[in-house]
């Protein structure tokens, strides 16, 4: 895929005062107290069932905490909801009108660099206004909206393309991102979202949903996990085949149609194929399809393949090797 530059909907918040790691220590996923200046977590915020009710990453500055949050719903969230208990505690919030965009594509780090700007894995930087949060595949710009313009023109200059949130949506789809709203939704726990890898510490304790968390990771299973599809036919959201502890259900598909994301069973693995009930090869408006609802009418047929599950990561950050589960007895 080539390197594009996009604008996306993420909101900044920002976290000040003398309690601020220790608050979001207390209610969120993530271990965060001892993480180092310019240094990037995710994390989630959920529910006592263990269901998300927000996630975010945090970026760890000298003086405060950047949270990026996916959109304005997630900000109002933390404004209204985190911002509004943090009691006794020395934790300030305030919203930011920084613009934000995001640079993806496999050839980001040498776009990036020629640009004149600089990304390190798991970290960020400060370069004047500009806030330079390093991503797998690239990187996003956050700052005042003059400055952000005048790095895109850097960026397009040093041979990035101006792409769109529909490159950004087929990135994520084709690199297993699970997204807010889409994925990352009530009832799934961080486990199906394949999150515990990137959004959870499992050494800490005692923050909303650690109970739940600990029960799937220690004593069960989960029942489905998120995984990247390739598609043979149409589907779209909601597509769904099989049923029970055999359901695939469809949640992203690129704008191409050949990838898409689905919570698929848990034992399912890379190469595993699923296939709508029928396969009559309806034919559509003169175009053979299967397995999705086109212009109202249902056809069948359609098969779906893992390419892999969203993280798979055996051992998590925070695990114990030397405890036994018993989710791992025979």
């Amino acid at each position: 895929m080539d390197t594009f530059v996009a604008p996306t909907p993420m909101q900044r918040v920002d976290v000040t005062g003398s309690d601020r790691l220790k608050y979001l220590e207390d209610v969120t996923s993530q271990h965060l107290v001892d993480v180092p200046v310019t240094h990037v977590r995710s994390a989630l915020v959920l529910d006592t069932h263990g269901a998300p009710n927000a996630i975010f990453d945090v970026v760890v500055l000298g003086d405060r905490l950047a949270l990026l949050v996916p959109d304005e719903q997630v900000r109002e969230t933390v404004m209204d909801v985190l911002a509004q208990r943090t009691f006794l505690l020395d934790a300030r919030f305030e919203a930011r009108n920084d613009e934000i965009v995001s640079v993806r594509g496999d050839q980001a780090g040498e776009v990036v660099g020629r640009a004149g700007l600089t990304a390190v894995a798991g970290r960020c930087r400060v370069a004047g206004d500009l806030l330079l949060v390093s991503r797998p595949g690239g990187l996003d710009v956050c700052g005042p909206a003059a400055a952000v313009q005048q790095a895109v023109e850097a960026l397009l200059e040093a041979g990035a393309r101006q792409g769109d949130r529909s490159d950004l949506e087929d990135w994520r789809v084709a690199h297993g991102e699970p997204a807010w709203g889409r994925e990352v939704a009530p009832p799934h726990l961080p486990e199906e979202l394949g999150l515990l890898p990137t959004h959870v510490h499992l050494a800490k304790g005692c923050y909303p949903g650690q109970e739940a968390v600990a029960r799937m990771w220690m004593l069960g299973r989960p029942r489905r996990r998120l995984a990247v599809l390739a598609v043979d036919g149409v589907v779209s959201a909601g597509w769904r085949a099989g049923a029970g502890r055999q359901l695939v259900e469809v949640t992203s598909v690129a704008s191409d149609g050949t990838r898409a994301l689905a919570f698929v069973p848990a034992d399912a693995a890379a190469g595993a194929t699923f296939q709508a009930e029928g396969d009559d090869g309806t034919t559509v408006d003169g175009t053979t399809v299967d397995g999705t609802t086109v212009d109202g009418t249902t056809v069948d047929g359609t098969t779906v393949t893992v390419l892999r599950l969203v993280g798979g990561d055996e051992w998590p950050p925070g695990h114990d090797p030397s405890v036994s589960r018993r989710r791992d007895r025979r």
